[in-house]
């Protein structure tokens, strides 16, 4: 094939590459409940918020006020810088940025009539999700394609993006066996969406009137649904909590995705016209998620709480997420079998916080934690003709800063606070623009750098529940 038909093969490695600012292979990324955010998921063996039915379903029984429901809103600016790269020198660079609601948590607890001595607990949470796209393009007069005799007008444009969320529901049980120990677990629903897409159009106008193009579009999307368990066991010896958690890889209850792709090329000066198209759904998929433990401490210092939590996920071996049935092309003859595989490395978070009191209705929070990625580096071709595709790939580090406050109020307590998460990693940049001063449209070897910045502004409210009310109401009618 010529250069067009070469450069697309280097876009599906970008696209391996580029993709990977979105967090698809993190485990901390998100926190849940507002207290928890604040001490960036540093809390499994502390946790006195309803973050607990994810944290440490054990810990539910030992909170002193465990029947009260969370609600908070929590705003986020997102922004996502890429320097150099088009290849069209240190300048060119590409910045995009959000601003919206995030996920938060919401929680409550609930009681069943003969297990006063049990806690029970619900909870709705997003786990993971992010939302990426990313247009660059060119436009220049020279000596571009090798296909084409003498200089010409060319323009060229590539699209990627991903996209994926993931919602889980969870009930959760506890048992004190007395104010020391605890035990605890929550079953989740867990439902997850993906969808990736790479669209490149080349286009050039010789001196002779004559016009090449070339475009490529290859897509993939799969959701699936799924069941897995968090146990827990907490222990309270004051000054010290102590906490740990297993999570079990989620079974599988259903899942199906599709495949697109499609790839047209004029085929001009003697070069072969190349027309292919194929689009196939409901897909069989299978979906892995890695066995992990966590344990974690809080123990009184000074004014505060010191908390300190670390969990360790095994790794995941390569496996086929997804694989469509092989087809044929309509104009090169050429078999492709596309299919999506993943694979995940074993990794180890960490983090620290620390919460401190003001005065008798001010608390303060700081935290710091480290999120590695549990993706490989896929920054190479596997050398076939076909539609191999990663499912997770940014193998980057994400650091954690959190603080806020929280105001203790006789009927409700408030907090407010802010974290960044940011990260900043380096990628292949097969994807080479030409510009004036270098017209090659191919340079595998060249580097491009991402820097990735979240901010979020948390607002957050834990209100009692109404039992205490009622039960006011009722003696009163009742006398």
């Amino acid at each position: 094939m010529n250069s067009l038909a070469r450069f697309y093969t280097l876009c599906l490695l970008f696209f391996v590459s580029a993709t990977a600012f979105a967090q698809d292979a993190h485990y901390w990324t998100e926190q849940f409940g507002t207290r928890s955010m604040l001490l960036s998921n540093s809390v499994v063996g502390s946790v006195d918020d309803l973050g607990a039915v994810y944290y440490n379903p054990a810990r539910l029984s030992l909170i002193e006020n465990a029947a009260f429901v969370i609600s908070g809103k929590v705003y986020q600016h997102s922004t996502t810088k890429y320097n150099d790269i088009t290849g069209n020198g240190p300048g060119a660079s590409k910045k995009s940025s959000s601003f919206g609601g995030a996920p938060s948590l919401v929680a409550g607890t609930y009681s069943i009539k003969g297990a006063e001595k049990h806690t029970f607990a619900y909870a709705f949470l997003r786990r993971k999700g992010m939302d990426v796209d990313l247009d660059a393009s060119s436009e220049i007069f020279g000596d571009v394609m090798e296909s084409i005799p003498g200089e010409e007008y060319f323009s060229g444009n590539m699209s990627l993006g991903k996209k994926f969320n993931e919602e889980w529901m969870g009930a959760s049980w506890s048992y004190a066996f007395n104010s020391n120990m605890s035990i605890g677990v929550t079953n989740f629903l867990s439902i997850r969406d993906q969808k990736a897409h790479l669209q490149t159009q080349l286009q050039a106008y010789s001196e002779e009137g004559k016009v090449e193009s070339y475009f490529a579009k290859r897509s993939y999307d799969y959701n699936t649904v799924g069941i897995l368990w968090k146990i827990g066991l907490a222990m309270n010896y004051d000054p010290f909590n102590f906490g740990l958690t297993v999570t079990t890889p989620t079974i599988q209850i259903k899942g199906s995705g599709s495949f697109h792709y499609e790839q047209v090329y004029t085929g001009i000066y003697g070069n072969q016209p190349i027309y292919e198209r194929a689009t196939q759904s409901d897909i069989d998929m299978t979906y892995r998620t890695p066995f992990s433990v966590a344990g974690g401490f809080g123990v009184k210092l000074f004014k505060g709480v010191l908390h300190g939590s670390a969990e360790y996920y095994h790794s995941v071996n390569q496996y086929t997420l997804m694989d469509a049935d092989p087809f044929v092309g309509q104009s090169t003859n050429i078999e492709i079998d596309p299919f999506l595989k993943d694979e995940l490395n074993s990794v180890f978070n960490y983090g620290l916080g620390y919460n401190f009191q003001f005065s008798e209705k001010i608390n303060g929070y700081i935290s710091y934690a480290a999120d590695y990625s549990a993706a490989p580096d896929y920054q190479k071709n596997d050398g076939q003709n076909n539609g191999l595709v990663y499912a997770s790939t940014f193998h980057s580090k994400i650091n954690h800063y959190a603080g806020g406050v929280m105001l203790n109020f006789k009927r409700a307590d408030i907090t407010l606070g802010a974290s960044l998460a940011t990260t900043d990693y380096e990628i292949s940049r097969p994807i080479h623009f030409p510009d004036g001063d270098d017209i090659k449209l191919l340079n595998p070897d060249q580097k491009s750098q991402i820097h990735w910045n979240r901010l979020r502004f948390i607002i957050g409210i834990s209100i009692p529940m109404f039992d205490n009310f009622l039960k006011k109401m009722e003696d009163k009618i009742t006398g």
